[in-house]
């Protein structure tokens, strides 16, 4: 299992060879994710997963240890995606999931699309706010506490609100401005 260390996919000039991962393990990722949605995720939001795993591995390539593991790695980063976009689409996870024709009946199609526009709303905003948006995705979408963000980004944890309060802010006023209310 000597290929799958992080260590050899670091390039001679020490960055991440993600072409060789994505050649490697684009595969491996895709089946994870297919067999945890069951069918119940078009194959455009599989790919989207893909890249959203790619992009956590990329985002974290300075804190990965030379001699991590790649395959597990990528499992458990894959599975919390998949698990998050279940939750977002309100199917409920289950890896025994049994009659899927009933969950899919269930489905309200306008309630499916509001939140995948919601979720490029945020997306946008993301983008936008740059570096600092890291800290919204490791609390909101890796389910991270702030005082554990604060310790691995070396930040002080009211620093860490504070941020969360802006950005949570310049989303709320971009989803407000595309028709979206929430509370006061």
């Amino acid at each position: 299992m000597g290929d799958s260390l992080i260590q050899n996919y670091i390039n001679n000039d020490n960055t991440l060879n993600i072409e060789k991962i994505v050649n490697d393990y684009s595969g491996y990722i895709f089946t994870i994710i297919k067999n945890m949605t069951k069918n119940l995720v078009p194959d455009e939001d599989i790919e989207e997963m893909i890249s959203d795993v790619l992009l956590v591995l990329w985002k974290n390539k300075e804190k990965l240890k030379h001699d991590l593991e790649l395959r597990p790695y990528l499992a458990t980063v894959t599975k919390n995606i998949a698990k998050n976009k279940l939750r977002s689409l309100k199917v409920p996870y289950d890896s025994n999931i049994e009659n899927q024709d009933e969950i899919v009946a269930k489905f309200d199609v306008e309630e499916i699309v509001s939140t995948k526009e919601e979720f490029e709303i945020i997306s946008k905003q993301l983008k936008k706010i740059g570096k600092d948006s890291r800290i919204f995705i490791m609390f909101y979408f890796e389910g991270k506490k702030t005082k554990q963000i604060a310790d691995e980004l070396k930040i002080n944890e009211f620093t860490i609100h504070t941020k969360l309060h802006r950005m949570r802010k310049k989303i709320k006023k971009a989803l407000e401005e595309r028709g979206y209310r929430y509370g006061k």
